[in-house]
């Protein structure tokens, strides 16, 4: 039976990765906004190039002048920029399903040429010689790497792990390093946790390095300049806990990735958190020109976090491996186990980075979204208040200004609301917002015990796309409806109470929520697979329109029980509701794997073949050939 993996064919490309991690669909009126996802400054350092997503234009900023000299449009919906070693292109990953990579004289702001691309192209790079480019396309989950010299040619494909999204390579161009933006694992099993994808550049050969148990939301990738060691900014969410506190990063706490570059392994994971002040979601990092400062822009709590890596490293690298050899080193602390006396340990240390970090935390833009270094100021292209925010390090105090790039912007009800999704003060401490478990309004890949339905039963985070338009709400149904769920939601995770403006903004911004379109079309419509599966969909003999009816977003709204409780189901829930759970959109399924309320399918062929999909309420699904198999995976996977 044929899974299929998207590699497309297409031309080629390559380069150094001055690269930030790309604003993901917000499915929202971008309107008049900016919307700032990516800078790349100058060698000299006098320019700065801007990406505004929401325009889809490049500015470019004066340093001297603080203040935007010239713009320059760019395709609709930029994803990625970078730029040539020589200064003489951006590459500028731009679309969704109709994916193309454009480079632009950046003088000028004359497209040179262009390519096609996968789906959702972002996180461009150009290897240190300028002959290659590569390219992520984040929903295939594959990388393609194009020849710089002839873009026409077809491009080498890559496979990455699932929704590749920022990327960096080493400054001797040997190793290409991807970050994974969210895992790709059956939730119901006891490791679930983003990758780092390796790619060989002389060998092509690719590989994979596993983050922590719960490592989700992954942003973005940095390499530093001595090519040692690779650092990501990701959550790490504490899943398997019973969100009763949050206290003390309880429910998510948010994390630096160390890998080894020689080993090609993860040397640890630190937290960016303090002890009772979270630093949530991480967006963009990225290093001093020695080396010795990490600059980390914190999306959700509005901060810049600076990180001094030399005495990190060194105190990572004295730690032992065991509690035997710590008691021998007189490294053991006998308060308990959330210490770092062994290496295991630190991941869970909210302390570990005492005075080697600090954090900036009064910004005057919101939510920045992408960090540049030039000398010792820091640029933060703040996506919500669309300036480019500029802290001078050097200062005894940092002094921070900001640069406007373009009028004070006037937000509607959806992109307040959108904001509030993703702001991480209207949280107790601030550990995490509503983006934590549902980034870009969709669902994280985990399994969380949520209290609405008691404990000890972990179920998988829900898209919330169309969500107001199919009540209940939850796998259970314990909400009325979505409206409802947002304001419990405040109460009951992020523990707090933010005012009834916030909560009606933020169904403001559900309400202009649009699914992307599939990777699974074929310029735009169904394949003559998918159209075989859309028959078996609607036919009497399967069924499956009869609980996912197309006219009501594919699903009917109701609860059903189609033999799911799992090994995650206690008695007393099944007592209380059967076998019945409410029935979840198949719009956008594509990107919303693990499936089932407890994630136990990874692939929609496992569905199908091991579940029996259907079965239960009448569907012949057993006795569909392999063929018929693949043709209703096909049309499911291209709504």
């Amino acid at each position: 039976m044929t899974k299929k993996i998207f590699a497309l064919s297409v031309v080629n490309v390559v380069l150094i990765a001055l690269v930030m991690v790309p604003q993901t669909v917000l499915s929202v009126d971008s309107g008049s906004y900016k919307g700032p996802i990516a800078m790349i400054p100058t060698t000299d350092g006098t320019l700065l190039y801007v990406l505004n997503q929401d325009a889809a234009e490049i500015a470019v900023v004066s340093t001297a002048d603080k203040a935007v000299v010239k713009t320059f449009p760019v395709p609709n919906h930029p994803n990625g920029m970078a730029m040539s070693p020589d200064g003489k292109a951006l590459a500028v990953t731009c679309g969704d399903d109709y994916g193309v990579v454009v480079l632009i004289n950046p003088s000028d702001g004359k497209e040179i040429v262009r390519a096609k691309t996968g789906h959702f192209p972002c996180a461009p790079i150009f290897t240190p010689d300028g002959k290659r480019l590569f390219v992520c396309n984040r929903f295939n989950a594959t990388v393609f790497e194009y020849n710089a010299a002839n873009l026409a040619a077809n491009a080498k494909v890559y496979q990455a792990v699932r929704e590749p999204i920022s990327t960096a390579v080493t400054p001797d161009g040997k190793t290409l390093f991807i970050a994974n933006f969210i895992p790709n694992d059956k939730a119901d099993s006891f490791d679930v946790a983003c990758e780092v994808t390796t790619i060989d550049l002389a060998s092509g050969q690719v590989g994979n390095i596993r983050l922590p148990n719960g490592t989700t939301g992954q942003h973005d990738i940095c390499v530093s300049p001595d090519g040692k060691y690779v650092y990501s900014v990701a959550i790490l969410a504490r899943y398997p806990l019973p969100t009763t506190q949050i206290e003390r990063g309880w429910i998510n706490t948010n994390s630096l990735n160390i890998i080894d570059v020689q080993s090609m392994s993860l040397l640890n994971t630190v937290l960016l958190d303090d002890v009772d002040l979270g630093a949530a979601n991480p967006w963009a990092v990225t290093t001093s020109a020695d080396g010795s400062l990490l600059y980390i822009a914190i999306a959700g709590s509005h901060e810049l976090c600076i990180v001094k890596t030399q005495p990190m490293l060194e105190k990572l690298l004295k730690l032992p491996e065991t509690l035997e050899e710590a008691k021998a080193l007189g490294l053991y602390d006998t308060r308990g186990t959330y210490s770092s006396s062994i290496r295991a340990n630190v991941q869970n240390d909210l302390a570990f980075l005492v005075g080697m970090k600090t954090r900036i935390r009064k910004l005057p833009g919101r939510a920045p979204r992408s960090v540049a270094a030039i000398g010792t100021d820091v640029y933060l292209g703040a996506y919500f208040s669309d300036t480019v925010d500029v802290v001078e390090t050097a200062a005894p105090r940092p002094k921070v200004s900001s640069i406007p790039l373009g009028p004070e912007p006037e937000m509607t009800p959806a992109r307040r609301g959108m904001l509030a999704w993703h702001d991480a003060t209207l949280c107790m401490q601030q550990w995490q917002s509503c983006a934590s478990c549902h980034p870009d309004v969709r669902a994280d890949g985990l399994n969380w015990d949520l209290l609405n339905d008691g404990s000890g039963n972990l179920k998988n985070a829900k898209s919330m796309l169309y969500a107001q338009e199919l009540p209940p709400a939850m796998w259970r149904g314990v909400r009325p409806d979505a409206y409802y769920a947002i304001r419990t939601g405040f109460h009951f995770i992020l523990f707090s109470v933010p005012g009834e403006e916030v909560c009606k903004d933020i169904e403001a911004m559900f309400a202009e929520l649009r699914p992307l379109k599939s990777p699974y079309l074929v310029a735009g419509k169904l394949s003559e697979s998918a159209e075989r599966g859309k028959a078996l969909f609607n036919s009497e003999r399967i069924g499956c329109f009869k609980c996912h009816p197309e006219d009501n977003y594919f699903a009917d709204g109701k609860m059903h029980d189609v033999d799911t409780n799992g090994p995650l189901d206690r008695d007393a829930d099944i007592d209380k509701w059967g076998g019945n759970f409410d029935t979840p959109t198949l719009i956008e399924v594509w990107r919303t794997a693990p499936y089932l309320h407890d994630g136990r399918y990874v692939d929609m062929h496992d569905l199908f073949i091991d579940g029996a999909h259907g079965h239960r309420v009448g569907g012949d699904v057993k006795g569909m050939t392999e063929q018929e198999v693949d043709d209703l995976v096909e049309y499911t996977l291209s709504l």
